[in-house]
């Protein structure tokens, strides 16, 4: 039987930290009817625009739009011949629509794009869009910028370490639009299970380099790999748009074309290429060699290849923009009849303005309009404080809008003097409601007394981390471990430094503990063996349970990757995400640590998204947090796992974030999202916040789960009951109902698992990049593990729940 190829996406744009607006397009086309897979296969796309006056979106989404469609429209079987007309057609019309709009002149785009077909990836690209691709945890860019600096690499003049700080390292050679046409060059890679390749804009290639890159793609499956790479080019100034597309092959298809079983290089002659890689053509340019000035728009710099230093200077502005200059002498035009025409209009053209002048002199104020306006907002809100300070809430923020359309008006002495007493109403009223409405909502602000956050200092290099697991040490000692993005784990010392544990060579890809025993699973490459460890601490060292851990055998995971671990008590599981194929199944090991030569119990569960999060209770009851926000519980022991919902036993209001006491009529406002109620979901993650976490803990004999909701700034408190039974409908319904989970049913009459409020913890701060939780149970407290504020440091945060009087906020 042949093989087909298989294939897992994600994809995720950022308009960065310093852009006012995001230029990036990306796309990719999965075609569901097989024998367009067969023939056309699966599309992607990356396209960075430039040109002011929002052309650079335009130029972008034209190119993203165009190849889409144009390169299935083209019925030949010659895949690289058809992607490079698709981006020539892309060329062409963003050229067209340029000449049409004299505010678009100039504009252009970028473009990388890849077609997957069978066992072959064809990629193509125009300019400084990257394709990379990560095969046996190595990484190795694809595409050759179009770009001053490579050329000049390529060309021996010129380090890459030259290059990443040349002046001109903004300027790129090549792009679609600026001509009429334009050279695309692609490239051929034959397919390996596991390969990955990314598909980026300059505004992560750029601060993004291969080592980090490497990283986060061989510990992630593409869902988290995108939202990763996105932040950490954020973390490292999101100076630029960012996008990437993240492509893992679960399994290559072997329909390989015979000229492509020994690729060799067939490009421009100068061209020096990698062995398995090979430049298979390009569309011709114009040959009329027509040069023009570079044009700098929005920081990147498009022109065709420098030319040498001419006789006359260019007519470049301050602001780099061609200068206007006569291209013809115009001739003078004689007098014609229309001066009779041209009176009787310029008439009917001042009687008009008279009349718009007067309306505007007679009307009343506007200013005074906005002024009654948030006056009777701020009087509305006076009432509701105290008995609906919800929509108290709501009618200040509609009022602190109404005042900030002031800023810059006209105002006399009398306006003026009204527009700081509603400031100070505004503050006044508003410091209550919130207040009032935080109370109500049980919330608390972070930190808690006596439990500042700490910041965690790396010895002899910066370590980016990605999750957090406690120890208990002895019965007044615990310590903390976290796992970095390169595969290594660290003790947090008692002067919060990390210290690197030695752990074996293999790279650890999950950590976990159950307070009792330290767990990791590790991925031996390139085969991508993974072995379960269990540590305990003895003798003032980690030791293993096992020597050498425990392997999993391969067919328990088959076409699947360990994404999730857990512990409770000895009790280990495993959670393994499912393939292209099945994206709705996962599968779950259940080891015990005393059993660990044992074989596993092995459950297949049924799942309504991807699986982000995952935490453990007694009883083999697992909670499992989805991409999609929704948070569902299982039992690991029953023979036929099925998620239930879990039910909320009262409506949890969402808190504002913002602090009472230093608010004032300028401070921003985030509205909350809305409340949650019936079933347990917290917002998904934006490209602007991580996704959110869960942890659980035994406190005063009452099983908690604790959810961090990164996209709302606060960590839930919920004491969670277990179902007495949980049963599947006999048939499946075939559309969704509400109490559909996962593609199973469950009966309307079965006992689900609760969960009821006891607390919300919130920080605009502090609670913002949580990257991995854990639950200390000898301390009852919470700890996170988050990016510093303003900072690329790591903290560590401690939150007492021990009770609810436990975490009083500072002062």
């Amino acid at each position: 039987m042949s093989k087909q190829l298989r294939l897992d996406v994600a994809q995720l744009t950022d308009v960065g930290r310093k852009r006012p607006h995001n230029e990036d397009n990306m796309a990719y086309v999965i075609p569901r009817d097989s024998q367009v897979m067969a023939k056309k296969g699966a599309l992607f796309i990356v396209a960075d625009g430039m040109g002011g006056h929002a052309a650079g979106e335009v130029a972008s989404e034209i190119a993203v739009d165009t190849v889409s469609n144009v390169y299935y429209q083209d019925e030949a079987d010659d895949i690289p011949l058809s992607l490079m007309n698709a981006i020539k057609r892309a060329n062409a019309l963003i050229h067209q629509r340029a000449a049409e709009n004299m505010m678009r002149s100039g504009m252009g785009t970028t473009c990388v794009a890849a077609v997957l077909r069978g066992g072959v990836a064809y990629i193509a690209n125009v300019g400084d869009s990257r394709a990379y691709m990560v095969r046996h945890g190595q990484a190795r860019q694809i595409s050759q910028d179009h770009s001053w600096v490579e050329e000049q690499v390529r060309a021996g003049l010129l380090t890459k370490d030259q290059a990443r700080s040349h002046a001109q390292r903004n300027v790129i050679t090549r792009a679609l639009g600026t001509q009429a046409e334009v050279e695309v060059d692609v490239f051929t890679e034959l397919l390996e299970d596991g390969d990955t390749f990314v598909l980026c804009s300059d505004g992560l290639s750029g601060p993004v380099g291969e080592e980090d890159l490497r990283a986060i793609v061989n510990q992630y499956m593409p869902q988290e790999s995108v939202y990763h790479l996105v932040e950490r080019a954020n973390e490292n100034g999101g100076a630029d748009n960012i996008t990437a597309i993240v492509v893992r092959v679960m399994e290559a298809g072997d329909d390989v074309p015979a000229a492509l079983q020994h690729p060799v290089h067939v490009g421009g002659g100068n061209h020096v290429a990698d062995e398995s890689t090979a430049v298979l053509g390009r569309v011709p340019s114009s040959s009329l060699g027509v040069s023009t000035p570079p044009r700098v728009e929005d920081g990147r710099i498009n022109s065709r290849p420098l030319p040498p230093p001419a006789a006359e200077p260019a007519f470049i502005s301050s602001k780099g923009y061609t200068a206007p200059h006569a291209a013809v002498n115009v001739p003078r035009r004689k007098r014609n009849r229309l001066l009779l025409p041209t009176i009787v209009v310029a008439i009917l053209l001042i009687v008009a303005l008279a009349g718009a002048g007067a309306w505007y002199f007679l009307r009343p104020s506007a200013v005074q309009t906005t002024l009654n306006n948030a006056d009777t907002l701020i009087s509305q809100a006076k009432l509701k404080v105290s008995s609906q300070p919800d929509q108290a809430l709501s009618n200040l923020t509609q009022a602190q809008q109404e005042l900030r359309s002031l800023k810059g008006a006209s105002l006399n002495p009398q306006q003026s003097d009204q527009l700081i007493s509603l400031q100070n109403n505004l503050t006044s009223e508003f410091k209550t409601a919130l207040t009032n409405y935080n109370q109500r909502s049980l919330a608390v602000g972070l930190p808690c007394v006596n439990q500042a956050p700490v910041t965690l200092n790396a010895s002899g290099s910066d370590i980016q981390t990605s999750s957090l697991a406690t120890l208990q040490t002895d019965k007044d000692h615990t310590v903390s471990y976290v796992l970095g993005l390169d595969g290594a784990v660290y003790q947090v010392n008692d002067q919060h430094t990390l210290q690197k544990v030695p752990l074996g060579n293999d790279k650890i890809i999950l950590l976990t503990s159950d307070n009792q025993y330290l767990y990791t699973l590790t991925s031996a490459q390139p085969s991508a063996n993974y072995h379960l460890h269990a540590y305990k601490w003895q003798n003032n060292k980690l030791t293993e349970k096992v020597n050498n851990g425990t392997a999993i055998k391969p067919e328990l995971v088959t076409n699947q990757t360990p994404l999730l671990l857990t512990a409770w008590a000895g009790e280990v599981y495993v959670i393994s995400a499912s393939s292209q194929a099945n994206q709705n199944q996962a599968t779950l090991l259940n080891y015990n640590v005393d059993k660990l030569d044992k074989d596993p119990a092995t459950t297949q569960i049924s799942i309504s998204a991807g699986l982000v999060s995952a935490a453990a209770l007694p009883n083999g009851q697992i909670f499992l947090l989805h991409s999609d926000g929704k948070i569902a519980s299982l039992q690991a022991n029953s023979p036929k796992a099925l998620e239930a919902g879990v039910l909320v036993q009262q409506t949890v209001n969402t808190p504002w974030s913002q602090d009472a006491q230093n608010f004032n009529a300028a401070t921003p406002v985030a509205t909350p999202t809305a409340p949650i109620s019936k079933f347990l979901s917290i917002p998904p993650p934006t490209a602007q916040t991580r996704q959110s976490l869960l942890s659980v803990g035994m406190v005063n004999n009452a099983a908690h789960l604790f959810v961090v909701d990164n996209t709302n700034h606060r960590v839930l408190n919920f004491v969670v009951k277990a179902p007495n039974s949980v049963a599947a409908a006999a048939t499946p319904a075939a559309s969704a109902t509400a109490n559909s989970m996962g593609g199973g049913v469950i009966a309307p009459n079965s006992n689900l698992p609760s969960a009821s409020l006891e607390q919300q913890y919130v920080s605009s701060t502090l609670v913002s990049g949580v990257k991995g939780t854990a639950f200390d149970a000898r301390t009852n407290h919470v700890n996170l593990l988050a990016a510093a504020p303003s900072s690329a440091a790591t903290n560590q945060i401690v939150i007492d729940v021990s009770s609810t009087a436990a975490c009083r906020p500072n002062p």
